[in-house]
């Protein structure tokens, strides 16, 4: 599953996102339409991603999703990965060093409020 996470109503400009188990096409294409629309609304975004566990993607659901974030990709400020699943949120720290534009944060579940806070600010 993947879907917009419960977030406060006043942090527009954040796009919660939350992974748990197997992702399907439609879950790619709901994310995507939520995308588009607050790009609509807001100039940056900021991403606050929370997993679960993950259960695979179906390759058609991954290029659809790639391609459609990466032609806006320059208008994403920052990234949280909340996770306890095993070299999730190293990796999304890593990914901060090649990731110029953006700065991406790596989270554990007991830090969760605190990415909260990050991500909305």
């Amino acid at each position: 599953m993947l879907r917009i996470a419960p977030f406060p109503a006043d942090a527009g400009h954040v796009l919660p996102i939350e992974i748990d188990g197997a992702v399907g096409k439609q879950d790619f294409a709901n994310i995507v339409a939520e995308l588009e629309n607050r790009l609509a609304e807001h100039d940056k975004l900021s991403l606050y991603v929370e997993i679960h566990s993950l259960g695979g993607v179906s390759p058609q659901a991954l290029f659809n999703d790639l391609k459609a974030a990466i032609k806006h990709w320059d208008r994403f400020d920052k990234q949280a990965v909340v996770t306890d699943v095993s070299g999730v949120a190293k990796a999304a720290d890593w990914s901060d060093k090649i990731m110029p534009k953006m700065t991406i944060r790596g989270f554990s579940m007991a830090e969760r409020e605190s990415a909260r806070q990050w991500i909305i600010t």
